[in-house]
């Protein structure tokens, strides 16, 4: 079913007739066409009205009579309104119908969407939990080999010091200076036991003299040879604590001889594990080659010695140094995902476990959102065509706003543009004044200074003489003056007619005739090949004059002249340019009026001028969308650079 859509103006008339009560009467101007039943929705003043193209008001209040017959063209009767046709009615309710299918349709894909969403955040968050537990583990295990090389490094010491200790009060020292250089209840005990497996020293004063020859770490480590060596956890005799032996042996001329046990507190590693930030499900654990736990983040007094399932990875590839994987737990019954990492000078393995609901955690308000979520979605469904009609609306109205703020600003465009030609139009009027008016009263100055020159020259002293010629100076320098004036504001006001220039072709043109009216000087010129721009022709003749011909001036007073023209680097579609002298150059305090008119930093006497020239040479190099910069030094001369646009390949 075709629609019009009304905003604006006609639409708040027929919105303010609605509310007058005015429903079911025809709306000039906003009727449908004859005979075609058009419907039509005007908005305005908050109030959508509803109209047939037969005319025929419907207020949301009035619906009902609408479905009556109440029409625009005569009252009630004869009208056959739109609701009130039986089509129309199948067509609408179809529509309904329709409607509340695609919207069951559009629920359940959103939740089975939803749903979807939530698996793949689910995956993606035990993904991002085995890279962390991974990570854990291998920091871990870091910490770990460094307590067991500094175990180690005691062990070495241990073992040379008893064979350098004279007497067993000596070694006790000693040992008691090794034990000083540990973490404080890391180690328990240090004993020593000989090549005959008797106990021959124990730092608690203990044991003396029992035999241990037959116990397995003594066994193993006289088997596996000068390495350390560590040992499955135990519960000590002397101090009740469970303990884990790491030893290395005594040698004799490279000979077994005994071994040096330190006796390590598995509960002071257990504290070392749950130093780890971790959540209080997560789980660290220190696991022997055999199976048998070391140490336990939680639950240490019930985990220690305990054996791990064989059906562990690490077990089952004695080969593996990391990996994954999930397990439940037999202290816990939670699952994990767990990295380990094997140490590989011991064998050891760190596991770090992170429990499901630790990882879920952070996930759970998302998921409470995602729940409401999914029901404001499932009433926003209903409200969706009200709410797309009301944006159409303020899409049509902003669109007339937008028109309406351009057509303005094309009306000011065009009365700036006006106004900017009648400037330019005055001042054109006024350079030909300048150029007429003030020429002819100069040109009868100098014509009557030189007839006085001619003829009552010989009878002036030399004081009237010097007023003379001052005042022919002055009267030429204002017309170099005038000349400057009229060229800077040609130049600035011409049309640019832009082409592909040879600036280096156009320098030496310049650089000849700057030498064919002074033969007698001698400069160095160096005007590097192949400098190319795509500008006007004739406005970037008269900056390269300028800035060539102030260098050939101020260089006038240098013996060993120089001027060169090269390129520079540039940027955004533009090149740089630089003329470099080293003549009289310039103060920097002053550079800020090099480019403004009639500014000069040299008197006429050192060097002539108008102070136009430079100024001619900023708004030309402006004009085309480039800049223009001065450095210098006073006595050491001066650079000038200039960006143009860069020449188009054709």
């Amino acid at each position: 079913m075709a629609r019009r859509h009304f905003a604006g103006a006609a639409a708040k008339a027929l919105a303010q007739r609605a509310d007058q009560g005015l429903e079911g009467q025809r709306v000039p101007g906003l009727s449908g066409v004859e005979g075609n039943h058009v419907p039509m929705v005007a908005q305005g003043g908050g109030v959508t009205v509803f109209m047939a193209g037969s005319g025929q008001v419907c207020l949301p209040s009035a619906s009902h009579r609408m479905l009556q017959g109440y029409g625009a063209r005569g009252g009630l009767g004869h009208a056959p309104g739109v609701f009130g046709d039986i089509r129309t009615m199948k067509r609408m309710r179809a529509l309904m119908l329709l409607v509340a299918v695609l919207t069951g349709v559009a629920l359940a894909g959103l939740w089975w969407q939803a749903d979807r969403a939530r698996s793949q955040l689910r995956l993606q968050a035990f993904e991002e939990a085995g890279q962390r537990s991974q990570q854990l583990a291998d920091a871990m295990a870091g910490q770990i080999d460094g307590l067991l090389s500094s175990l180690d490094t005691a062990l070495l010491r241990l073992r040379r010091d008893w064979a350098l200790a004279a007497d067993l009060p000596a070694f006790a020292a000693q040992v008691q200076e090794t034990l000083d250089t540990l973490p404080q209840d890391f180690v328990d005990y240090v004993s020593v036991v000989d090549a005959g497996g008797h106990v021959v020293y124990n730092s608690l004063g203990a044991e003396s003299g029992v035999y241990v020859g037959d116990r397995p770490h003594f066994r193993a480590q006289r088997a596996v040879g000068d390495r350390m060596l560590v040992g499955t956890p135990v519960r000590s005799r002397l101090s009740g604590r469970w303990v884990f032996i790491v030893s290395r042996p005594l040698l004799r001329d490279g000979v077994f001889d005994g071994t040096v046990h330190l006796l390590v507190s598995t509960e002071h590693v257990s504290r070392r594990l749950a130093a780890l930030s971790l959540r209080p499900t997560d789980i660290v654990s220190l696991v022997h080659p055999s199976g048998q736990l070391l140490a336990h983040s939680a639950s240490h007094p019930v985990a220690v010695s305990m054996k791990v399932p064989a059906d562990r990875p690490f077990l089952l590839d004695a080969q593996a140094e990391a990996g994954l994987f999930r397990f439940e737990s037999p202290l816990d019954g939670r699952w994990r995902t767990a990295g380990w990492r094997r140490l590989p000078a011991s064998g050891l393995v760190t596991v770090v476990g992170l429990s499901d609901e630790g990882v879920m955690a952070p996930l759970q308000p998302l998921m409470q959102r995602d729940w409401a979520l999914k029901g404001v979605l499932s009433g926003l469904f209903l409200a969706g065509g009200g709410m797309i009609i009301f944006l159409l609306g303020r899409v049509g109205r902003s669109q007339d706003e937008l028109h309406a703020l351009t057509e303005d600003l094309e009306r000011r465009v065009q009365a700036r543009t006006k106004d900017l030609a009648m400037l330019n139009a005055e001042l054109e009027t006024f350079a030909y004044s300048v150029s007429h008016d003030l020429r002819t009263p100069l040109r009868s100055i100098h014509g009557f200074a030189s007839l006085l020159e001619e003829e009552a020259g010989p009878s002036l002293d030399d004081t009237g003489k010097t007023h003379l010629r001052r005042i022919q100076a002055a009267a030429k320098r204002m017309g170099q003056l005038i000349t400057d004036l009229l060229s800077m504001s040609q130049l600035s006001r011409s049309t640019l007619k832009v082409a592909p220039v040879d600036l280096s072709g156009m320098a030496r043109e310049i650089v000849a005739e700057l030498v064919r009216n002074d033969p007698g000087r001698r400069v160095t010129w160096e005007i590097e090949d192949g400098l190319r721009a795509e500008a006007d022709p004739v406005l970037v003749r008269a900056v390269l004059q300028n800035l060539l011909g102030n260098a050939w001036k101020y260089t006038g007073q240098t013996a060993d002249a120089r001027i060169s023209l090269r390129r520079e680097s540039g940027a955004s579609g533009l090149q740089t340019f630089s003329v470099r002298d080293n003549g009289a150059g310039f103060d920097m305090a002053y550079v800020q009026q090099l480019f403004q008119p009639f500014r000069r930093l040299h008197a006429h006497d050192e060097f002539e001028g108008s102070g136009v020239g430079l100024a001619t040479v900023r708004r030309i190099v402006e004009r085309h969308g480039g800049s223009v910069s001065a450095e210098g030094a006073v006595g050491r001369g001066a650079v000038f650079r200039f960006s143009l646009p860069q020449a188009q390949t054709r």
